[in-house]
């Protein structure tokens, strides 16, 4: 079914000619992933180049193609079938990159998850999905060894990153191996060719708005995905990339990993969180060109060089692009003015892989989500359902590109309520401005109405990090004594700043502007906000009671 979007007359302003003159690669029937993106490289100058760099240790291309291979038949040897499922529960580690594209390779479906998630959230994705087959970190087996009794049936092997004797004694009548065991009875093994339109590997929705949904997509992904990204932020094999999200998330596998795989470029992994002292060492030990990476992670940086007076200096780094949640204005200024380089936003999705709308080295408006990524067509619908074609109009995000999910994973309802027609909606409320370029705006269930009149989280927030003593702050809805709809707000305050009645008068100023119904009513103070799993703000536990 095809739902034309209704033109704007900023059409021109929001999709450049270069938008308008892209074309996607061409679609074979059949696809091998993994020769496009390493095989490619092989027998050409580029296999002796670095393709990783792995807590400090250099792979090159040719060495990720046999370690692929070894890694490919491990599985095999341990019973992962092609169109079979593999569960990877851990973090960044060459183990797991190589586990991941092993799988593939063997034409098995990697499915990822963030290894922060509980133990009842293991069962239920070792569930939902019914593989076969797990590969866990040896740290994240106490989660895997409480459920053993409630184990689906369908779990026949698990592999351990690390020491497997207490998940072997936990779990008898399942195959156990450490995956060293594994690697040493690995079997030979061809390279899977999958059909163009196959199930090719899954992700997993963070389930801020309820349960998480296995997000599908389809083998064509692996060239289209790092031919656009690719195009618009300029990858090149001279790149050294190095996308702090774990490679469990869409913002760390696609822009951290394979888009740089494919252009012959170096990604840099760490297993280690990403504190602002490691990422600084990563991009001056390695040379990073491009840096990836979320905001908290920024605003991490820009306080540890700001308070340590450490030198910012990244002499080789030249683009570095942030997603998750919008950053405060005042970040762009100061980043620039510490680094000496632009900071641009974006934004993205697990459903429509990779981002959808972005800014790019020559096209970029500060504090904007730029214009759309080629191949990508956006609009925005009205609470009526109609087409928003005026600027400064907010609308729910609808994106209609190839690369969507196919479909959630055993959720038909939800399935039919995302993807409608050739479009799939984000739950994004966005603006587009004079100039086409697309502004956030909230999430659809983070929207309020107080006085008769909605409420955008995102403004007061803007408002009140504004404040030199305010570091993080977040927003919700909240029912007062008189059972009448406030805003909430929840601070994290700096370092050298005290709560007090003339501090909360401040920030009620500082809101004012926006009109009196957005100055809140109620303010928190906590140590730190919240976070998901994807590391967005936990907005639902703000909620609760």
């Amino acid at each position: 079914m095809t739902i034309e979007r209704v033109p704007t007359p900023y059409d021109d302003k929001i999709y450049s000619q270069e938008w308008r003159a892209w074309r996607d690669p061409e679609i074979p029937d059949w696809i091998d992933p993994i020769e496009i993106l390493i095989g490619r490289h092989l027998g050409t100058p580029a296999e002796s180049r670095a393709a990783l760099i792995v807590d400090g240790k250099t792979v090159t291309y040719r060495e990720l193609a046999g370690l692929v291979e070894r890694y490919a038949g491990a599985l095999a040897a341990v019973g992962v079938a092609p169109e079979s499922r593999l569960l990877l529960f851990g973090t960044d580690s060459l183990d797991y990159v190589a586990t991941w594209l092993g799988a593939v390779r063997l034409g098995a479906v990697p499915v990822v998850v963030s290894d922060l998630y509980k133990q009842s959230d293991l069962l239920y994705f070792l569930t939902d999905t019914a593989v076969n087959t797990l590969f866990i970190d040896s740290e994240q087996t106490p989660k895997l060894i409480g459920n053993a009794a409630d184990l689906p049936p369908s779990l026949k092997t698990v592999i351990v990153r690390g020491g497997a004797a207490e998940v072997a004694r936990a779990c008898p009548g399942r195959t156990v191996k450490p995956l060293q065991d594994a690697l040493a009875a690995s079997v030979p093994t061809q390279a899977h060719r999958r059909h163009s339109n196959d199930v090719t590997y899954m992700f997993y929705s963070g389930g801020t708005t309820g349960t998480a949904k296995g997000i599908t997509h389809l083998a064509y992904d692996f060239l289209i995905v790092p031919a656009r990204h690719g195009a618009m932020w300029e990858y090149g094999p001279d790149d050294v990339v190095y996308a702090t999200s774990k490679k469990y998330f869409t913002h760390g596998i696609w822009p951290g990993l394979l888009i740089p795989l494919h252009h012959g470029a170096t990604a840099v992994l760490d297993r280690r969180p990403p504190m602002p002292d490691v990422v600084l060492a990563n991009m001056r030990a390695h040379g990073v060109t491009k840096l990836v990476t979320v905001p908290t992670v920024l605003k991490n940086m820009i306080e540890f060089v700001t308070k340590s007076g450490e030198p910012a200096a990244c002499p080789k780094l030249k683009f570095v692009v942030s997603a998750s949640e919008k950053m405060p204005p005042e970040m762009f200024e100061q980043f620039q003015a510490l680094f000496g380089v632009e900071l641009h936003d974006s934004i993205g999705s697990s459903e429509i892989t990779y981002e959808w709308i972005v800014n790019t080295p020559k096209v970029f408006k500060r504090g904007s989500l730029g214009k759309p990524v080629y191949g990508c067509e956006v609009r925005l619908i009205a609470p009526d359902g109609t087409d928003v074609t005026q600027a400064n109009v907010p609308g729910e995000c609808w994106i209609k590109s190839r690369t969507a999910c196919f479909y959630y994973w055993r959720k038909y309802d939800k399935s039919r309520e995302t993807f409608v027609g050739d479009w799939a909606r984000t739950g994004d409320n966005l603006i587009f401005d004079e100039d086409g370029f697309f502004w956030f705006s909230g999430r659809n269930n983070d929207l309020f109405k107080v006085k008769g009149l909605w409420v955008s989280p995102i403004d007061i927030e803007a408002a009140l990090t504004a404040h030199r003593a305010v570091r993080e702050a977040a927003v919700v809805a909240f029912d007062n004594a008189d059972g009448l709809t406030q805003p909430r707000a929840f601070i994290v305050l700096r370092d050298g700043f005290a709560w007090s009645e003339a501090l909360k008068d401040e920030l009620k100023a500082a809101v004012a502007p926006l009109g009196s119904y957005k100055i809140p009513g109620d303010f928190v103070v906590l140590d730190q906000l919240p976070r998901t799993t994807l590391m967005k703000i936990d907005r639902r536990a703000l909620r609760e009671p």
